[in-house]
């Protein structure tokens, strides 16, 4: 059974598309919650040092065997459940989070380091729910999640103009997906959409229900 507190850990348009997953449901829960959990360590610290302390943890815990790691977190008990022997793709996940913590506003190698972290991860969740078809477009859907992120929480002007820009370049065109990666589609439609306005919030606009309802039943 699922726990509320993990489901707490994932932000809201990550319970959104959580609701498509079949299933692979642990899987998709175990990555989100981490981005949602590493996200707020690296958004909420006002000290760099502290934050990259607390990834330092985790990256530790995720190079272990899971027999080695600490019992007790739901969330480390989770990914040794679920992404054992997969765990590459999270560190990467990790250290795409650790390059915000870089001094703002953010230089384009780190905001290509945090993309690059979100595409590991788009890979390494096909990989595990046994479908790596259409493999540019899991990469296209991490890059849109990425960018989206970046322009939600950008610090100036200049990092909000990046990151859409960036994002335009990956083309107004939708993803083919399959259908075990329909939580990504949701995603990276709603994010493609954030970006097409200038940055705003993935959800809280009216339409914003009904898209991600047409998401998560068609994919596009």
């Amino acid at each position: 059974m699922e726990s509320a507190d993990l489901l707490d850990e994932c932000p809201e348009v990550l319970r959104v598309a959580l609701s498509s997953a079949s299933a692979h449901r642990d899987i998709w829960l175990a990555a989100f919650a981490l981005d949602g959990r590493v996200g707020r360590m690296v958004l909420g610290a006002n000290e760099p040092m502290l934050g990259q302390m607390r990834l330092a943890w985790w990256r530790d815990q995720l190079g272990k065997p899971v027999h080695d790691r600490p019992r007790g977190d739901q969330l480390l008990d989770l990914i040794g459940k679920n992404w054992n022997q997969n765990e590459a793709a999270l560190v990467e996940l990790i250290e795409g989070w650790e390059a915000l913590l870089s001094p703002r506003p953010l230089a384009e190698t780190a905001i290509l380091e945090f993309v690059a972290g979100r595409v590991s991860l788009s890979l390494g969740l096909a990989n595990l729910v046994g479908t790596m078809d259409h493999e540019r477009d899991v990469r296209r859907a991490g890059t849109l999640w990425a960018l989206a992120d970046l322009a939600i929480n950008a610090r100036d002007e200049a990092e909000l103009s990046r990151a859409v820009k960036l994002g335009a370049a990956e083309g107004a065109d939708g993803l083919r997906l399959s259908r075990d990666m329909r939580p990504l589609a949701v995603i990276a439609g709603l994010a493609q959409r954030s970006l097409h306005f200038g940055g705003r919030p993935m959800l809280g606009d009216r339409a914003s229900p009904l898209i991600a309802l047409r998401l998560s039943l068609i994919g596009r």
